[in-house]
């Protein structure tokens, strides 16, 4: 995610990305927290919480590629706060930083009452 001009170079890090997108995913209804994708990502998030663990961001010549691993409140239409979630992080990152997003793969890795 760089970009080069005549007064020199522009780079934005994933983790910042990743930061824009869990403040976006803190608005989103029916979402109720970030959960690691690997086991390993849960026992470190244990001893030290970095919500860019469950944020994973890769960069195509169409544009990024976002993944989400969420845990969302039982009870909520799954579907369409995926959804939401999907048009919510898309319009934050473009409007944000200019950068086009591809795709946004949410991933429910879980459901805890509200």
């Amino acid at each position: 995610m760089k970009e080069q001009n005549e007064l020199g170079r522009i780079e934005v890090l994933p983790a910042a990305i990743a930061t824009l997108i869990a403040r976006a995913l803190a608005q989103c209804y029916g979402v109720v927290g970030l959960a690691p994708p690997r086991m390993t990502d849960a026992v470190a998030n244990f001893f030290a919480p970095d919500a860019r663990r469950s944020i994973e961001i890769r960069e195509r010549p169409d544009g990024l590629v976002i993944d989400v691993y969420l845990i969302l409140a039982y009870g909520v239409r799954l579907v369409a706060v995926a959804r939401s979630v999907q048009h919510t992080i898309k319009y934050h990152v473009e409007k944000t930083t200019g950068l086009p997003v591809a795709e946004v793969n949410v991933h429910i890795q879980g459901l805890q009452p509200q």
